[in-house]
């Protein structure tokens, strides 16, 4: 690791360490089961950053992104991981949240298909079956998305599948294609080989902001200094695993009982997606145009009221001097 980064984590921790005795509670809803994408928060956890910075957090295992907005919306949870278009979603129906931090700067969705089922290409995909859950992100999009790769939304057909039986669907051929985070690109690699054909849906027009950590405003209400300090420990974590990345992975196994190498493989490809393409923002901080831009596909997809973007994010928490590792 660069000592430039070492300064930085360290002066960020100096800052907060023992700055509150008496810890605040937080909790955190992930946007799905942990995985690579979590594990600077369980880096974090294990090193007792954010104990020293006066946060006792608890992360809370999801179950897809529209779970864990409606679990912030309801009072469930103070704090949660939402793939931005969904919660631009709830926002636009009036839900009270506001992001925090970027986890994933580009859209990490993919399409996954076989190249010897004849498609060639995302315009191949018409008239074929795509398999995923209800609340899958990318089936939650679609009308955009299919716009985005010069489909009509009911050029495909929908299946619907639990979402540990996408690489067996499409194995066995009860589908043509799924959806997928490429955190886990590396399955459909190891299992389809040269036969895989896929797309990134950042590379065919839909390059929306991806997950995000959401604040409900009763919990900024309540709780502005230790979101702020959990915030802050989360940016050097992600410094910190970005560019060092195996004490992380191994920090996410042995608390989730993740093989080693799974998580190192998710992370590994999490990693790509994570900074974004082009992107010379501090960690975690928000484009504010390009939320309103990302809320406008949303808006016009579901038939949403008009919305302020401008209030439902902050990069007051945000230390602009932690940058992505070059």
């Amino acid at each position: 690791m660069r000592n430039s980064t070492k300064l930085l984590v360290a002066t960020a921790l100096a800052g907060v360490t023992g700055a509150a005795a008496q810890a605040e509670d937080l909790s955190l809803q992930l946007n799905w089961k942990a995985g690579g994408d979590h594990a600077p928060i369980y880096y974090a956890l294990q090193q007792g950053w954010y104990a020293d910075a006066g946060v006792d957090l608890e992360v809370r295992q999801g179950s897809g992104s529209g779970a864990a907005a409606k679990a912030l919306d309801v009072g469930q949870a103070e704090l949660a991981i939402i793939d931005t278009p969904t919660a631009l979603q709830f926002l636009g129906k009036g839900s009270k949240m506001k992001g925090i931090f970027v986890a994933y700067n580009d859209n990490a969705a993919g399409i996954y298909w076989k190249k010897s089922s004849g498609i060639n290409g995302v315009q191949d995909l018409k008239g074929k079956k795509i398999g995923a859950p209800a609340f899958d992100a990318a089936r939650q999009m679609w009308v955009p998305i299919s716009q985005a790769i010069g489909l009509q939304p009911d050029d495909v057909e929908w299946v619907n599948l639990q979402p540990t039986a996408k690489v067996a669907a499409l194995q066995s051929g009860s589908i043509d294609a799924t959806t997928h985070f490429y955190s886990v690109h590396f399955i459909y690699e190891d299992i389809f080989g040269d036969d895989l054909g896929y797309a990134l849906l950042r590379d065919e027009g839909m390059n929306n902001y991806g997950l995000a950590y959401w604040a409900s405003d009763d919990a900024l209400a309540a709780k502005a200094e230790a979101i702020e300090a959990m915030v802050k420990v989360t940016q050097k974590a992600f410094a910190f695993c970005l560019e060092t990345p195996a004490p992380c992975a191994a920090a996410l196994s042995e608390a989730v009982s993740l093989k080693l190498s799974d998580a190192e493989r998710q992370f590994e490809y999490a990693a790509r997606v994570m900074p974004g393409v082009g992107n010379t923002l501090a960690i975690g901080e928000w484009d504010g145009g390009r939320l309103s831009a990302d809320y406008k596909v949303v808006q016009e997809a579901y038939g949403l009221d008009d919305l302020d973007t401008s209030s439902v994010f902050t990069n007051a928490y945000i230390d602009t001097s932690v940058h992505y590792p070059k």
